[in-house]
């Protein structure tokens, strides 16, 4: 579902080390004189709450500086620049981007509530059942580490976002396959795990050992969520055909879901220092998750005695 994050990054991609912001020559002298300060041996130490997230004073007076230009900038109502790829949020207790922190939170919470209404929604002998159940594992899991990623930007906090949610995009398809193709056994759903599996863990070996390609992750993402997407329109055809009184709420899914990140064709600098395109995007996901699963549970109900 966050396949199109990945499509219109892709098209409006820019280096990070080409943000003006950081380029700036106050930036840089800002940067300078505060290290020779605040980094001095008898410097006092950051308080415990920025250490415990792993803030250094090097990084510390760069976020102190983006925050006094960017404050200067806006009591001038000049623009406001972005620094090392990223809008100069205003942090909370060490996290640099809580409004994205807590809507991240909040989906996974909606995939973890989701688990006891799988798990008691669906008999034990439905194959749905499964295959729900990992959904909403994987759906907690990925949510988990986008939090993780806004609270702190690191490489590996950064690769744990991407490749959890690239294996999320990708699960998207093979259910809606398992789905489409209503299969019932492993012996039947391991071919197309298989053929799932196998390219996930080369992607992810290439960015892991080989290049980590940032253009090249994102279209292979977007390829991956087109062809989810074509999977549960398909499913919505064929519940249409078979008169299921929800035919129509997988493809008005995916329209909201592509709808609400289309937020991200409008990069604007945050309202309030703390939401941003990318915040708003994952805050107009929270209330898709929980209609996804309505969906899924009564359906894989309805197939117990009709298919579609």
């Amino acid at each position: 579902m966050r396949a199109w994050r990945f499509l219109t990054a892709l098209l409006l991609a820019t280096v990070a080390s080409a943000s003006y912001g950081d380029r700036q020559p106050a930036f840089k002298s800002c940067v300078t004189a505060c290290e020779q300060t605040d980094c001095a041996p008898t410097a006092s130490p950051l308080p415990l709450h920025l250490r415990m997230l792993f803030w250094t004073c090097e990084s510390n007076c760069d976020y102190k500086c983006q925050r006094q230009l960017t404050v200067a900038a806006q009591k001038q109502n000049a623009p406001v620049y972005q620094y090392h790829g990223k809008w100069p949020f205003v942090r909370i207790w060490g996290v640099q981007e809580p409004a994205s922190v807590i809507f991240s939170v909040l989906n996974g919470y909606m995939h973890l509530k989701s688990w006891p209404l799988v798990r008691n929604g669906i008999s034990k002998q439905h194959p749905m059942r499964l295959w729900l159940s990992v959904f909403v594992v994987l759906g907690t899991w990925t949510w988990l580490w986008s939090a993780v990623f806004h609270i702190r930007d690191f490489s590996i906090t950064e690769k744990l976002d991407y490749y959890s949610a690239g294996l999320n995009v990708l699960y998207m398809f093979f259910l809606g396959v398992v789905r489409l193709l209503r299969l019932k056994t492993w012996r039947e759903t391991r071919v197309v795990a298989g053929l799932c599996a196998v390219p996930y863990f080369m992607h992810v070996g290439y960015l892991s050992f080989i290049k980590f390609d940032y253009q090249y992750n994102m279209l292979a993402n977007a390829i991956v969520g087109l062809m989810s997407n074509v999977a549960w329109f398909v499913v919505t055809y064929q519940a249409y055909h078979h008169r299921n009184k929800q035919w129509w709420k997988p493809a008005v899914l995916i329209l909201l879901t592509d709808a609400a990140f289309s937020l991200e064709a409008f990069d604007f600098p945050p309202f309030l220092d703390s939401f941003d395109a990318h915040s708003l995007w994952h805050g107009a996901t929270i209330l898709l998750v929980p209609e996804w699963y309505d969906f899924l549970i009564k359906d894989a109900r309805r197939s117990k005695t009709k298919q579609a």
